[in-house]
């Protein structure tokens, strides 16, 4: 997949840039891999947690498609974490306290260790040069981010999730980027969403009108970026 790219020539043209997290600051293909061998060896030493890996199935078929199951009766009164909990458990016939255990541990915890040796050196060297040009650096992410932030190395200005009480929904709908937009003090021509998946995070920016750079899942076709961005860097110190 090429990158696709909308509106100036160079990140470092802009006043704020928002990077998705999960498959853009890190390589997903081959960190899932290794994941899987993780979980394989954890479920034969614990067999009776087998099923949580279904619940983790269901729950992010679930995250998929909430844009239009949410349309549906859902539980009111509760946050966006706690109303998708219990869609899945009614869907599994458990508890939505298993549920979000499964998911702390499966999705949030057990990764932390080998997210590591899968960053994207390019952007996360890029994301250093933006923050030291006075760019501001945001994260927006349908999970949490903070502790991945962290594993990966990588620090931002500010940092934004799906969950969060002013969001409280999940990307393509334009009301998180629009939220960042307004909470950074920022225009809308003067900022860029960067992510992996163009239905996703690209419709997030298209929603909004803001330009947007969708990045290749292909390590090989990553390292083009490089020279791109270097002299989009260049390119703008000249100006």
């Amino acid at each position: 997949m090429n990158h696709v790219f909308m509106g100036r020539a160079s990140l470092f043209a802009y006043r704020a840039v928002i990077f998705d997290l999960d498959g853009t600051l890190y390589y997903q293909k081959p960190f899932r891999k290794k994941m899987l061998l993780y979980l394989i060896k954890h479920f034969i030493c614990h067999p009776s947690r087998v099923k949580d890996i279904l619940i983790i199935k269901r729950y992010r078929e679930v995250r998929e498609k909430w844009e239009s199951i949410e349309r549906k009766a859902v539980e009111n009164g509760l946050d966006l974490d706690s109303r998708q909990y219990t869609y899945v458990a009614k869907k599994m016939h458990t508890s939505p306290q298993r549920v979000q255990k499964a998911v702390q541990f499966f999705m949030l915890e057990a990764p932390l260790k080998l997210l590591p040796q899968f960053q994207d050196r390019v952007l996360a060297k890029t994301i250093e040069k933006l923050r030291k040009k006075g760019i501001i650096v945001a994260i927006y992410s349908d999970y949490p981010v903070t502790d991945k932030l962290k594993a990966l190395g990588i620090t931002a200005d500010r940092c934004f999730t799906s969950a969060d009480k002013e969001i409280g929904c999940m990307k393509p709908d334009p009301k998180g980027l629009a939220v960042i937009l307004n909470t950074l003090g920022v225009d809308r021509k003067d900022a860029i969403m960067v992510g992996d998946r163009l239905e996703k995070d690209g419709m997030s920016a298209q929603r909004n009108q803001v330009d947007y750079l969708i990045v290749s899942p292909s390590p090989k076709e990553r390292q083009k970026l490089k020279d791109i961005l270097d002299y989009s860097e260049r390119d703008t110190e000249k100006r």
